[in-house]
């Protein structure tokens, strides 16, 4: 169900492809840090109508679901989500506990300790094998006929279906439309020699270019990703053999020419990054963009709602990432890379997928996305939400310039290796040679640690 001119890789279909086949189809059918958990208990009479079609429950004995959550950014979300089904399921309470950088970290732990959440976030593609023995198979429940099956392509693995990805999102660099008009700027660049014109030309107008972000391992990681896209080209657009090509040891991290645009977009962030840009998080980057006092972060869709929290007339809008030619064909990263899983094993499995039923297949899960979250949603049918940066995302795709997130392919736990690496070169500890050379060996051994 392509769009018009919704072309993406001219190459095999691989899972990323699907992503983008998948909101074409909907077009032509229409990281902050810090820990949250508390019950969110039943509120007679709270909520919002859901104009669901499904009997309420019975009087049952009282059930509580432990869900795991990342994406603090959605805090609110998810306890307006919690509340909603509080109501229309009075036995049933659901227990949220939210983190965002040590999230992995708690994750493993608490399956490996037997704590196990009845729900729990990961990531899609190679995760789908890390947590193959704690994912609930979701391929026969009814309510997966309600997801497009492009979005299932993510959290399929071996035939079955391991999870529910719920939502799509992109990152690349936002802007604040009005500091650049006001600065005498008429769009965004197209080379990195025109981004730093741009630089030059707000810091005249004592403007700070960049909040940067780099107090945060993700957002290195992200800028990683989308600066090395172009690592396509050396493989016809398929990311599964480059990833084959490096767990086999045919292809040392290191060695991937694109890291060299990965530290110069680095060393241009620092120059114009404030004077403390290892200290900018999250939180930060969106105040600064909101409040005019930086032009332009790295972040993702998930991000204009904190933007707007901090100034609800903000005029943002995406911006590809400028190569070292305007022929380079930059664009932005999106993917559907968020999946939650039921503990296969959990005591509470039942009311488990009686509970992600209702969050697909009612009136509040249908619009829960693209109206309480204001992201895109993968549930047929769904709205795309009026916000800047989804209606960005959907141009850039419209415009063939959209790419999946292959990093999902990298052996599990190098994700953050790579953020925690190129964290250590922007404050200054490492260099370019340094961190090429560890990301090697870290590649190698945690591929080797995969086989065991």
């Amino acid at each position: 169900m392509m769009g018009k001119g919704l072309r993406f890789f001219e190459c095999r279909i691989i899972h990323g492809m699907m992503i983008i086949l998948f909101i074409a189809g909907i077009l032509s059918g229409c990281s902050g840090t810090g820990e949250d958990k508390k019950s969110a208990k039943l509120i007679e009479g709270a909520g919002v109508e859901t104009g669901s079609n499904q009997p309420k429950a019975k009087k049952q004995n009282p059930v509580m679901l432990r869900l795991l959550l990342n994406s603090p950014e959605l805090t609110e979300q998810y306890y307006d989500m919690a509340k909603e089904y509080n109501r229309e399921f009075q036995d049933t309470t659901l227990d949220l506990t939210i983190l965002q950088n040590d999230y992995q970290t708690v994750l493993k732990s608490r399956l490996n300790s037997g704590d196990i959440p009845d729900v729990f976030i990961t990531g899609a593609y190679y995760e789908n094998k890390v947590y193959r023995d704690y994912s609930c198979d979701l391929t026969n429940e009814d309510f997966i006929n309600q997801i497009d099956p492009s979005a299932l392509k993510t959290v399929t693995l071996d035939g079955k279906i391991t999870g529910y990805p719920f939502l799509f999102q992109a990152h690349s660099f936002i802007y604040n439309k009005k500091v650049f008009s006001e600065a005498g700027i008429s769009g965004p660049p197209k080379t990195l020699k025109e981004l730093e014109e741009i630089c030059k030309k707000l810091s005249l107008k004592g403007i700070q270019p960049f909040a940067t972000g780099f107090g945060e391992w993700w957002v290195l990681e992200q800028v990683a990703t989308q600066y090395m896209v172009g690592i396509k080209d050396s493989y016809s657009g398929d990311y599964v053999k480059f990833a084959d090509e490096l767990n086999a040891g045919r292809l040392a991290f290191g060695d991937i020419k694109e890291l060299d645009g990965v530290f110069d977009i680095i060393d241009l962030q620092l120059k114009y990054g404030g004077t403390k840009p290892m200290n900018s998080d999250f939180a930060s980057q969106c105040q600064l963009l909101a409040s005019g006092k930086a032009a332009m972060i790295h972040q993702g869709t998930w991000a204009e709602e904190t933007i707007r929290k901090a100034n609800p007339h903000t005029d943002v809008g995406f911006f590809a990432a400028p190569g070292e030619n305007e022929f380079a064909n930059p664009g932005i990263m999106v993917d559907s890379n968020l999946c939650m899983r039921i503990y296969k094993d959990s005591k509470q499995r039942e009311a488990a997928l009686d509970w992600m039923r209702w969050l697909i297949t009612s009136k509040y899960g249908e619009h829960w996305i693209p109206e309480k979250c204001r992201q895109i949603s993968t549930i047929k049918g769904a709205s795309i939400p009026k916000t800047q940066l989804a209606q960005d995302t959907m141009e850039f795709i419209r415009s063939s310039k959209a790419y999946p997130w292959f990093k999902g392919y990298y052996v599990d736990g190098f994700e953050q290796q790579l953020g925690l690496s190129l964290q250590a070169y922007a404050a200054g500890n490492k260099t370019r040679q340094q961190v090429k050379d560890e990301l090697s060996q870290t590649y190698k051994r945690l591929s080797r640690q995969s086989l065991k």
